[in-house]
């Protein structure tokens, strides 16, 4: 169990939106017995930045790490060489999403406990993680000193990676185990873990849960990492704000959460358990939001002897809005149903309709099942299966202005580029970008200060000369910004299928030391991102004050618990 966990803050230049005070939380959090150092770092995502960093892990050496910054994920992609450098496993540092859990949808009385929090749910859960051994194990394990044979994770592992042993104990075969945590979500013994899912660590994670001392009810919610967890970043990313004291904790799937986990968050305190998967027919396990209210439902009898109300623990399906991302042109289609003997999901729906006065025999997608995979795509032999944002038009067009370095514009189009509050122009060459983007016919090549900001995308509205057909962003953290710049785009009149998305910052990284080969990087991939636009608009962004199907539910269950009252058990 690590004893020494050193808390690393990164301090990113942010707009005047910023409610969060850094060096007065790491003043908070130093004084938490359970952390070791706490230190505060200029731009964890540049070279200096991840070089303080190194020198922090190679000096002191802890036996695990919370990083609490911006894209986590990204982030923690990047800070990783300096973790296996240190000697310490990657699992023995969590990365916290401040940014976007705090400063971009919280909207409690108090931001520093809720930071705080978040803060320590990462601690408790890295000071209860096991020895390196177990972490690097490739599947779930058993510890026979505690199971009695149930054999409950047979029955219900979705891959039939159980079986008995001699002794007639289950064990794993590696190669079937998915780690989903299915069976650690059945196991009423608490005895099978994963490499990364133990109860131990989540009950410390929900143990370690304050709220902010408001009236505002805790509410522990679970989120499946394939689906929900990314969703909901989404929808932060747009502007959803999540209640007051809501807390995340992911889990690889809904069926990962067991039992035990709602009975301590309930026992500890917390005002309401929201398990928030996938609707029926989403998960990627098949049977996880199944199994997951079918233990919801047994557990309502206890809760009911433990005097509490049902409607503090509920599940809740993510409105997961299902387009086919698959579009057929029936005119090609030669009715062959090629597309429906691969296609995994059973998708393709044949169906007989009139094209020229006669009928024919063509493919159709379900849109509750269709993934938009592309596999269908891959093997239609006439070329009447693409997918909506990969055609083949458009990947040719795309590679072809990577090799050729020309692209047709349209004569409106915009290119808008992020320097980061100036940390890129010591490895990228501006204005040997902005020359390039000209000469290649781009109406209005824009460089921006922060475009993660309200106030820039302001400033981009008043530069522009005209309303663009299309545009490119470059910026970093593609997946998240990408969602985040959706909500501001809408104001210079570009819609979804009208811009591409560049990442400025990993790009500029591969060859810092040389300015005019970052920039010529670029210069060819803002090229291939416009060349691979549709020339169609597509689906519309929800209007500003417009709720979202996720805001109402969420709010329903939100008002709810107020209305239960607090938890008797809340101390």
């Amino acid at each position: 169990m690590p004893n020494s966990v050193d808390v690393v803050l990164c301090h990113c230049q942010e707009d005047s939106s910023v409610r969060l005070d850094l060096e007065r939380l790491a003043e908070k959090l130093s004084k938490n017995k359970k952390i070791s150092r706490v230190y505060v770092v200029e731009h964890l995502c540049s070279m200096a930045g991840t070089k303080k960093f190194a020198e922090i892990v190679q000096n002191d050496q802890p036996s695990g790490l919370v990083v609490g910054a911006c894209a986590a994920e990204t982030l923690h992609q990047r800070l990783s060489p300096c973790i296996r450098k240190a000697g310490l496993g990657e699992q023995t540092c969590a990365t916290v999403p401040l940014r976007e859990l705090i400063l971009w949808s919280y909207r409690g009385e108090n931001v520093l406990q809720a930071a705080r929090d978040l803060i320590k749910m990462a601690v408790s859960k890295i000071r209860n993680g096991v020895d390196s051994a177990s972490r690097t194990a490739r599947s779930a394990m058993i510890n026979y000193l505690k199971c009695d044979k149930c054999k409950r994770c047979m029955e219900e592992c979705p891959t039939g990676a159980y079986s008995l042993n001699s002794e007639g104990y289950p064990q794993v075969n590696q190669d079937l185990c998915q780690c989903c945590g299915i069976c650690v979500g059945g196991c009423p013994i608490q005895c099978i873990s994963l490499p990364d899912l133990r109860i131990e660590e989540l009950s410390s994670e929900i143990r370690a849960t304050k709220g902010d001392g408001s009236e505002e009810p805790i509410v522990m919610t679970f989120c499946c990492e394939p689906l929900t967890y990314p969703a909901l970043m989404k929808e932060i990313g747009l502007g959803t704000s999540l209640p007051p004291n809501m807390r995340i904790i992911r889990v690889p799937c809904m069926g990962a959460v067991n039992a035990a986990l709602i009975n301590d968050a309930l026992a500890s305190g917390v005002d309401g358990v929201l398990l928030l998967g996938c609707e029926h027919g989403s998960c990627q396990i098949r049977q996880g939001d199944i199994l997951a209210k079918q233990r919801l439902e047994n557990l309502r009898e206890t809760l009911t002897r433990m005097m509490f109300e049902n409607e503090r623990a509920q599940y809740l399906g993510w409105p997961e809005e299902k387009r086919p991302g698959i579009f057929v042109d029936p005119e090609l289609c030669n009715g062959c149903l090629t597309c429906r003997q691969v296609c995994p999901f059973d998708a393709v729906v044949p169906s007989k309709i009139l094209i020229k006065g006669k009928e024919r025999l063509v493919s159709e997608r379900d849109p509750q099942a269709c993934r938009s995979c592309g596999i269908c795509a891959a093997n239609c032999p006439s070329g009447a299966c693409q997918p909506s944002h990969f055609s083949d038009v458009q990947l040719l067009n795309a590679m072809d202005a990577l090799c050729s370095n020309t692209v047709k514009t349209s004569g409106s189009d915009t290119a808008v580029l992020c320097n980061c509050s100036g940390k890129l122009e010591q490895y990228l060459d501006f204005e040997q970008l902005e020359e390039s983007l000209y000469r290649c016919g781009f109406n209005q090549v824009l460089v921006e200060d922060r475009l993660c900001s309200e106030h820039a995308w302001q400033d981009v509205r008043k530069r522009l000369s005209t309303y663009p057909a299309h545009g490119v962003i470059a910026a970093c953290a593609k997946d998240l910004f990408g969602i985040r710049m959706q909500k501001h785009q809408k104001n210079v009149g570009l819609e979804p299928d009208q811009w591409s998305f560049v990442d400025l910052w990993e790009k500029t990284m591969i060859c810092p030391y040389d300015r005019s080969a970052a920039a010529e990087l670029c210069f060819q991939d803002v090229l291939a991102a416009l060349a691979g636009l549709p020339r169609t608009n597509g689906s519309q962004l929800p209007e500003d004050g417009e709720e979202t199907l996720f805001q109402q539910q969420i709010g329903l269950y939100a008002k709810t618990i107020r209305s239960l009252g607090p938890n008797p058990l809340k101390q």
